[in-house]
């Protein structure tokens, strides 16, 4: 309640994570609730990170708590080793105006790995209430490795029916478009299980030679292409979730060391890889054959190299990269 206050409050007000009441600001709501300042200042740090991201977004409603979610930090928690059989961890909630209470929890597959790679947990917890449940998202830290020095320039292709093509020759998540055709109309769960299919697949990609990768820029591949498709062909695309693949990237190229860039997917898989000329005759469906000079290729593959040649030249586009040869599309 309080933090939903908050947020109307800070709603037409430019505020900034990691930025902390006044005693002015706060002892209305602290003669209203009954609560310590610190755990005042702690639900006013999450209402000015939901401001803050509806600013960044350029959202003009009101942020609004969907979920019963807190972020507790160490002041009111502690987590560590359950010293008794039948668990693995304890999650202490401790005093500044918290309640008191002891959740003994059993270790996962998923942290042990964690774990082992290094990582370690931190002493903040992510606690939530769904549909009655209570839950407890652990957080882990790792130093951020620096960027490789050696290493490939990959570049990278992903659509909705061949899945994420590498420059490299590595192809993953070609069995997605498959199972997509296979959802049935009222079917629930379905972008979750393709959000899973899409994480397990990036996993069996090698990344131990990239050391830049290459990617479209696919923000606004839909704008201006309301009505274009038909609603059957519209519901099976919104399941090619192209911006939690592309979080899935950020976060294992931070975790390897590798530079992701954002490049203009304009005309990459028309433009040939071998003589560097467009052509739109070139593409027919998946398959590339350059008019010029005869190069065939399967179409994502070429648009990968593509990618990688834009890579390797430090340019954003196509246009670009002709104009620094001096050459035109024709």
């Amino acid at each position: 309640m309080l933090c939903s206050i908050l947020l109307t409050c800070f709603g037409n007000v430019k505020i900034f994570p990691g930025n902390w009441l006044t005693y002015q600001q706060f002892t209305p709501a602290k003669k209203k609730f009954g609560i310590t300042t610190r755990l005042g200042q702690a639900l006013a740090k999450q209402a000015s990170e939901c401001v803050s991201s509806g600013h960044k977004k350029q959202r003009k409603r009101k942020p609004q708590l969907k979920r019963h979610t807190v972020t507790l930090f160490y002041h009111f928690v502690t987590l560590s080793p359950f010293k008794k059989k039948g668990f693995d961890w304890c999650v202490k909630l401790i005093g500044s105006g918290a309640p008191k209470l002891v959740i003994p929890l059993k270790s996962t597959s998923v942290i042990n790995q964690r774990l082992a790679q290094g990582w370690q947990l931190s002493k903040t917890i992510r606690l939530g209430l769904k549909k009655g449940r209570l839950w407890i998202d652990f957080i882990f830290e790792k130093v951020r490795p620096p960027l490789k020095t050696s290493g490939q320039v990959v570049g990278m292709d992903s659509n909705y029916k061949n899945g994420v093509v590498f420059s490299d020759s590595q192809v993953v998540g070609e069995d997605i478009y498959q199972r997509i055709q296979g959802f049935k109309k009222r079917q629930k769960h379905t972008h979750a299980e393709i959000k899973s299919r899409l994480g397990h697949a990036l996993k069996s990609v090698d990344w131990s030679s990239i050391k830049v990768l290459s990617i479209e820029d696919l923000k606004l591949v839909k704008q201006g292409k309301r009505g274009t498709f038909s609603r059957l062909f519209n519901r099976r695309l919104s399941h090619w979730l192209y911006r939690t693949l592309v979080q899935f990237l950020e976060r294992k190229c931070e975790e390897e060391g590798i530079q992701l860039v954002v490049k203009d997917p304009f005309k990459t898989s028309q433009f040939c890889s071998s003589c560097n000329r467009w052509d739109r005759r070139n593409r027919k469906g998946d398959s590339f054959k350059c008019v010029h000079c005869g190069y065939q290729s399967h179409a994502d593959h070429n648009a990968a190299h593509n990618l990688e040649l834009l890579g390797v030249a430090g340019v954003y586009g196509l246009r670009s990269y002709l104009s620094s040869k001096c050459q035109s599309f024709g």
